[in-house]
């Protein structure tokens, strides 16, 4: 049993170490995008700058406005005092919160969906906030609901929600600056070079450049962020674990929700659309690949019931 508790341990401080890596990836891409533009002008040093002055205008305004996109992508609503099973939501929130030593327990919303699920949200424990579904109150027993919402909490705990949301404002700025070489590139460098002798090749390699650096951008942006929701899933279990001191709650409660993924279009638009994949405890998917969302959730299934 303290082999399994230790192993937990140490999982959860590797995943956080790969995660600061993978974002370290994103911003020296930024860096070298950014430079790329620099030479596209002729200046390398004009294009760092031009991309420190984005990152500083783009990251900020993503982060400020971040939770009053996540509540009006999925119509979150605050829980109604009048509804037991809601309240019921909002006193777990408050006693898990208290025993994972949050100073600010986090707002509740219900997000109006059939489909089980739950989110984390926010950039600090004093912004945090928690969405559950209707359907996931619908489906879950107490100790289920308990252990949905020590995942949630466990984000909290382990800043995933603020490193998420910096990764898909790092993610913005680079798209950014693809685009802005994309541009340059087809636009700009191709008809100062276009009188010169020998300048073919020189226009094919500008126009193969401008024609991959956007796309290659987005695919690296979008591999990273799935990356780093998959590993967090894992330290977000492990910690849910300890936090309610059983396995049973939760490892029940992820077997529910494979029983009820989101099956149609309509289903995801009710979570709030495919951008908000990431961002729940669960979203199921017909085949695991380097672009999934989460791990498989028998393999989450299977470390959750090994770890007590």
């Amino acid at each position: 049993m303290n082999q399994r508790r230790y192993f937990s341990i140490e999982e959860v401080r590797k995943n956080i170490f790969k995660s600061f890596l993978l974002v370290f990836i994103i911003v020296a891409l930024i860096i070298a995008v950014s430079y790329l533009l620099g030479i596209l002008l002729e200046d390398p040093k004009s294009g760092l700058t031009i991309g420190l002055f984005i990152s500083i205008i783009v990251v900020p305004f993503q982060l400020l406005i971040s939770k009053a996109t996540i509540l009006l992508m999925t119509k979150g609503r605050k829980v109604n005092p009048n509804n037991m099973r809601e309240v019921r939501v909002q006193h777990l929130v408050e006693g898990l919160s208290i025993s994972a030593g949050l100073r600010k327990v986090p707002d509740v919303y219900i997000v109006p969906s059939h489909v089980p699920n739950a989110f984390a949200s926010g950039m600090s424990e004093k912004s945090a906030f928690i969405g559950v579904t209707e359907g996931l109150l619908s489906v879950m027993d107490d100790q289920e609901l308990e252990g949905v919402i020590a995942h949630e909490i466990s984000h909290i705990v382990h800043k995933d929600v603020m490193l998420q949301q910096l990764v898909v404002a790092l993610v913005s700025v680079l798209l950014i600056l693809a685009l802005i070489v994309q541009r340059i590139a087809l636009f700009g460098k191709r008809s100062r070079d276009s009188d010169n002798k020998g300048s073919g090749l020189i226009i094919v390699g500008i126009l193969l450049l401008a024609i991959l650096v956007r796309p290659i951008a987005y695919l690296i942006g979008n591999i990273i962020q799935l990356a780093i929701s998959r590993k967090r899933e894992y330290a977000a279990d492990a910690y849910a674990v300890r936090l309610t001191g059983y396995n049973g709650g939760l490892a029940s409660a992820l077997r529910k929700l494979g029983n009820y993924p989101p099956r149609t279009q309509e289903d995801i638009e009710s979570l709030g659309g495919a951008q908000m994949k990431c961002m729940y405890i669960s979203f199921p998917e017909r085949v695991n690949s380097l672009f999934s969302t989460h791990p498989p959730l028998k393999e989450r299934i299977d470390r959750v019931e090994n770890m007590y």
